[in-house]
């Protein structure tokens, strides 16, 4: 059995994914999840007291991970085999789609506070520019972004007035998908 990733809504430690001794996913959730709240990390997932097995919920969080290309540049980038669902989810996880989050459960990303860096035009274009060499940013450190699909997009925070990019436990609230990598127009 690995160490595993606790698994957050928000702020909310609902669960853990771990691998077991074959190496198939693994996930339970937390009990004091299980006696305060009345919500299910997906429907296909119903709370429960017992652990789900791989075959139930491979599929959930495989598709919080990027497709195609973008994980074939990912996974190179990280140095994390290209069909390694948890090896990417380890590295990359930090801010899922739906308020979703995997953190390692050393706790040593937890203790990172989520902060924001503002961003310039320049700065944002310069990034998006580079989406096609480094998806979702990653490997750059503090970043932990994951999107499903095989289009080039960058979660990012903006707060009507300035874009920002999350370090840590910072979500995002806008999804930046550029048709062509090109540049970005004052909002």
């Amino acid at each position: 059995m690995t160490a595993g990733l606790l698994v957050r809504i928000d702020e909310d430690a609902i669960g853990r994914l771990w691998l077991d001794e074959k190496k198939h996913f693994c996930f339970q959730y937390d009990k004091e999840w299980l006696e305060r709240s009345r919500i299910p990390l997906s429907l296909s997932l119903p709370l429960r007291v017992d652990p789900y097995s791989d075959d139930e919920l491979h599929p959930f969080f495989a598709n919080l991970l990027p497709e195609e290309k973008i994980r074939a540049v990912i996974s190179r980038n990280l140095g994390v085999s290209l069909n390694n669902d948890y090896g990417l989810l380890e590295r990359i996880g930090g801010d899922c789609a739906g308020a979703v989050s995997l953190y390692p459960e050393s706790g040593e990303l937890k203790r990172v506070s989520g902060t924001y860096r503002q961003l310039s035009l320049d700065e944002l274009n310069t990034i998006i520019s580079e989406l096609p060499q480094r998806p979702l940013l990653a490997g750059e450190k503090g970043i932990r972004l994951s999107l499903a699909g095989a289009q080039k997009k960058l979660p990012i925070f903006y707060d009507e007035q300035n874009f920002h990019l999350g370090y840590g436990t910072a979500p995002s609230n806008y999804i930046i998908q550029p048709e062509d990598c090109s540049r970005v127009s004052s909002p």
